[in-house]
């Protein structure tokens, strides 16, 4: 019998930065536990052929917004939203 799928976490840093992710799978969740980062869940499907995917976290308001929205944010205080944005190609899930 093959490996199992698993939900992995991973934490991109809310830097002005574009972050690159090997995904195996789609994204099935974004939050945050800090102000400095989001966090997404996402299926890793062992023997799948692992898909560069760029991201960039921007703060509502933020002017010049790229990508496709994946998903929002609330940081634990209240304080701020944070919106995870996937730059080039089209949305996958």
């Amino acid at each position: 019998m093959g490996e199992t799928r698993t939900i992995y976490r991973s934490a991109i840093p809310v830097d002005d930065g574009q972050h690159v992710l090997d995904l195996t799978g789609p994204i099935v969740h974004v939050a945050t536990r800090s102000e400095d980062y989001v966090e997404v869940w996402h299926i890793h499907n062992p023997g799948e052929p692992a898909d560069a995917r760029t991201f960039r976290v921007y703060g509502t308001g933020h002017p010049d917004v790229e990508g496709v929205h994946v998903g929002t944010a609330v940081t634990p205080s209240g304080r701020l939203v944070w919106h995870l944005m996937e730059l080039g190609g089209e949305r996958r899930g």
